[in-house]
């Protein structure tokens, strides 16, 4: 009897509870089953959210190519992220120039020159003085040398090759022009009268240095298109006339005595010095900065 009695109690207790839980706002029990509900739901877009950033990632490691990374919005969005980023970042580093290799050097220079790697080189001396003029083949980097006294006398044209080295190290080399382009070029007259004619860079990048005495008698100048020229005129008596430059940033040296006709510069930067003697036919500096130095700007 008197268990019961205490059972009653202790179910009379039960229901008293679950009364005054109503009573006080007490959640019921579809709320708690939709509470728990929700709160998987969050979980779950938690972790879709990982995902998703991982594809954000994948986007900003591959540059365009990372769109891949959109697949964190699948189950497992977080490896379709990491494997977005890979992908992305193949193809991002998709859009370099073509490399050259050795076999494409040795099929355009057949016949012209010989290849170091993917480099033409054309070898101008004493038994093979190159009457004719010079022509560098397209699509290949490209290096001349006019070795012995008076070859290359028509000139060099290495206006299609990729890249450009010439070099007149012998007297009265390169008697005929000397025109280069691609991105990168660099032309050295070394010897007494060597670069007898115009020498002429339109590469992105240029520099030509005119070391030989009474070198460079001619023009010697550098193109709009070139981003970056730098002219050295360091022989005695070397760029006898006019020294010009359209490039983006220039840097012209003069030594005593060389550069007597005008000095011309445009672009954004233009940089001239000229020693003692130097520079007799004035600079004309029409960059949007000119470093002149104790040089009289003319066109200012």
């Amino acid at each position: 009897m008197r268990e019961r009695f205490h059972g009653g109690l202790r179910r009379l207790g039960v229901w008293a509870a679950l009364l005054w839980g109503v009573a006080c706002g007490g959640p019921a029990p579809n709320d708690l089953f939709e509470a728990d509900t929700a709160a998987g739901l969050l979980a779950t877009a938690g972790m879709n959210n990982a995902g998703g950033s991982g594809g954000t990632r994948a986007d900003s490691v591959a540059g365009t190519g990372g769109n891949a990374g959109s697949g964190a919005n699948l189950g497992n969005g977080a490896s379709a992220g990491n494997s977005g980023s890979a992908a992305g970042g193949s193809s991002g580093g998709g859009g370099g120039a073509a490399v050259v290799t050795p076999q494409d050097c040795a099929e355009a220079c057949e016949g012209i020159g010989e290849c170091a790697g993917n480099i033409c080189v054309i070898t101008c001396d004493a038994d093979h003085r190159c009457n004719e003029q010079v022509t560098c083949p397209a699509g290949v980097p490209c290096e001349v040398a006019c070795a012995a006294a008076s070859a290359c006398p028509s000139g060099v044209d290495c206006g299609q090759a990729t890249s450009c080295s010439v070099t007149c190290s012998g007297e009265n080399s390169c008697a005929g022009n000397v025109r280069c382009a691609g991105t990168s070029c660099d032309v050295t007259c070394e010897k007494q009268g060597s670069c007898m004619s115009e020498v002429r860079c339109e590469a992105e990048a240029c520099q030509l240095r005119c070391s030989g005495n009474n070198s460079c008698p001619s023009k010697v100048g550098c193109g709009p298109s070139t981003r970056e020229c730098t002219i050295g005129c360091s022989g005695t008596q070397s760029c006898q006339n006019s020294v010009e430059s359209g490039a983006s940033t220039t840097a012209i040296s003069c030594a005593s005595g060389a550069c007597p006709g005008q000095v011309t510069c445009g672009g954004s930067d233009c940089s001239v010095s000229c020693t003692e003697g130097a520079c007799g036919g004035g600079v004309c500096c029409n960059a949007d900065e000119c470093e002149l130095g104790p040089t009289r700007n003319k066109c200012q």
